[in-house]
């Protein structure tokens, strides 16, 4: 508790430091030594940022991660919007004396930025981080037997329970709007908690009242193994698998650990498959998708749920699955969508992070999904909730 406190001081005395260095001493330095407080700044931006990622967060409790998105907010809220000012009054004095105009318009055009950027991140941390948006995507899927077309499917992902406070509204909210689109059938592609099962229980009550007439089916992400905290022996982190477990199915969610289940609508059949999680390193493969597909063929269509979108180009493709679900990206939780136009640093990382693919006629979906970790919100790109609507490929309106 004592390193934590030290900690904590020692990112608000950097914070109060720098603002008092870069707009008040800066002013009485000579010209020759503020490109050295402009440097400073930014060091001081990114010493800061280091100092919440891996020192106050190495409890990796509930508490920890609360603390973390606290700080990861005051320090982006305080330094984002005066990065950009200082870097376009930067860009301004290279022209103070030869085209004074143009100082003054980037002055104001830097003001004017930094408190849009302040408002926008203030915005994603408060109301934005559970302003979600509904989404339809209607997917044809070869050899769909007749009674299940317009089977409704509601994907939701990476919840990370562990990131939120007792008094946040996000998850109410989900359940009551995910209930009110009414699905057939609801799946949940990994990452329910950050790290440790008991998360969960605050959340229980509320979860547990989602509600699908074809049940509620989960897999396991990267984050729901507990493996980024150091166990007390691996017996403690096998109990918090088996409580998780438990937890689960408290709630209503059948896990699916490399199996498969019929849903059986009429006399037709339609295959639910799920793998734990498997992804690139550094992320485990735990999943086995020959086991979870045993015995199933091409003309049987089949959903699979898979946490990380890697397992599709890696593993899936070729294989007799007509839909993929995933999330883990959460597309870095920022980006830019106008339009059908959309850019997040998450494609960088992943080619598949946003939305619905297709190659040779096998489709895959990845939710950017609902919750978050680290920075507490979502900047640019909401959280979504995604109604999966299946469909015979001559009836696809779209």
């Amino acid at each position: 508790m004592r390193s934590q406190m030290i900690w904590i001081v020692s990112l608000i005395l950097i914070v109060l430091i720098d603002t008092a260095f870069g707009y008040q001493i800066r002013r009485m330095l000579r010209k020759k030594w503020q490109k050295i407080v402009y440097v400073g700044h930014t060091l001081l931006f990114v010493s800061a940022v280091l100092i919440v990622q891996f020192c106050l967060i190495q409890g990796k409790s509930n508490e920890a991660f609360l603390r973390t998105g606290t700080m990861l907010a005051i320090l982006f809220m305080v330094y984002v919007p005066k990065l950009w000012y200082v870097l376009l009054h930067a860009l301004g004095s290279l022209f103070r004396k030869q085209v004074p105009f143009l100082f003054h318009a980037l002055g104001f055009i830097g003001k004017s930025v930094a408190l849009l950027l302040f408002i926008v991140l203030l915005y994603s941390i408060t109301g934005g981080r559970y302003n979600y948006k509904i989404t339809q995507v209607e997917v044809p899927i070869a050899h769909l037997p007749e009674s299940f077309e317009g089977f409704k499917i509601v994907q939701l992902s990476d919840l990370h329970l562990g990131s939120y406070g007792k008094n946040y509204k996000g998850v109410a909210r989900l359940v009551e709007e995910v209930n009110g689109l009414h699905p057939d059938l609801i799946v949940f592609t990994g990452d329910m908690v950050n790290n440790r099962a008991g998360e969960i229980v605050r959340w229980m009550p509320i979860l547990e009242q989602l509600q699908a007439p074809y049940g509620k089916y989960a897999v396991t992400g990267n984050h729901d193994y507990g493996s980024y905290v150091r166990w007390s022996s691996p017996a403690a982190q096998e109990e918090n698998m088996h409580q998780f477990y438990g937890h689960m199915q408290a709630m209503g969610f059948r896990m699916l650990m490399n199996t498969r289940i019929p849903l059986v609508r009429q006399t037709d059949t339609l295959w639910l498959a799920g793998v734990e999680n498997w992804g690139n390193p550094p992320f485990p493969r735990y999943g086995k998708l020959n086991e979870a597909l045993q015995g199933l063929t091409a003309d049987k269509p089949v959903i699979l749920l898979s946490h990380d979108p890697s397992h599709w180009r890696g593993e899936v493709l070729g294989k007799p699955v007509a839909l993929t679900l995933s999330g883990h990206t959460h597309a870095m939780q920022f980006g830019i969508q106008i339009g059908k136009m959309e850019w997040s640093p998450s494609q960088y990382m992943y080619p598949e992070y946003d939305g619905l693919y297709c190659e040779n006629g096998q489709y895959l979906h990845v939710s950017r999904g609902q919750g978050y970790i680290g920075y507490p919100g979502r900047v640019g790109l909401r959280p979504v909730i995604t109604q999966i609507i299946l469909t015979q490929p001559s009836n696809k309106r779209f």
